[in-house]
């Protein structure tokens, strides 16, 4: 006769993945704060943040690789969500551009560093591909503008995009090095930005 399962046994695998599922946030939490203040922090340090051993990491992200995946893709959730809660969609389109991109330069003052980590290790398409979420937020707002003729409708959105993106990662690393402080960088990233994208003058 089968021996039958008892409700402790068979809760106990949800109360394992739970573990583990408290186990991987804390991980990613810990190495999020940790990269973005030391892009060199240790997987150590990492783990001494996150109340684990050193081992713990490794079970869940076999390389260091894998965990600073995981890091990227909530840095860009935060970001997202901060530029969602900008309401790209109200106001005319270069009130609401600059609200954004308002919005996601102080999201992504959290991630300097971590932002030029990422930059160095991952090439420029797939640098690309992890932004599109990002880019997705602002391509109905660029089309907008192209239609009401406040941004230059004789490039693509995709132009424009990929021109705001290499301006907000430029003044990054230029307030990241130091060339330039950060009470200027957001002011300096949004005119330039602006700029880009304005029509040119008549001739």
């Amino acid at each position: 006769m089968a021996k039958s399962t008892t409700p402790a046994e068979a809760s106990a695998p949800k109360r394992r993945r739970a573990d583990a599922e408290r186990s991987v946030a804390a991980i990613r939490d810990a190495a999020l704060e940790a990269l973005a203040s030391d892009p060199d922090s240790s997987m150590s340090e990492i783990a001494r943040r996150a109340g684990v051993v050193r081992a713990t990491i490794y079970v869940h992200f076999p390389t260091r690789e894998a965990l600073l995946d995981v890091v990227m893709e909530r840095a860009v959730a935060d970001v997202v969500e901060a530029m969602r809660g900008a309401e790209p969609q109200r106001g005319e389109p270069v009130e609401a551009l600059e609200r954004v991109l308002g919005a996601t330069w102080r999201e992504l003052a959290r991630f300097h560093a971590l932002l030029a980590l990422n930059t160095a290790r991952l090439s420029a398409e797939e640098l690309h591909r992890r932004h599109l979420p990002m880019l997705d937020q602002l391509q109905p707002l660029i089309e907008r503008g192209q239609k009401q003729g406040v941004f230059r409708s004789d490039l693509p959105a995709a132009w424009h995009l990929a021109v705001i993106r290499a301006i907000v990662h430029t003044a990054s690393a230029e307030s990241q090095n130091g060339r330039i402080p950060e009470s200027e960088a957001e002011a300096a990233m949004l005119t330039t930005a602006l700029s880009a994208i304005s029509p040119p003058l008549p001739a």
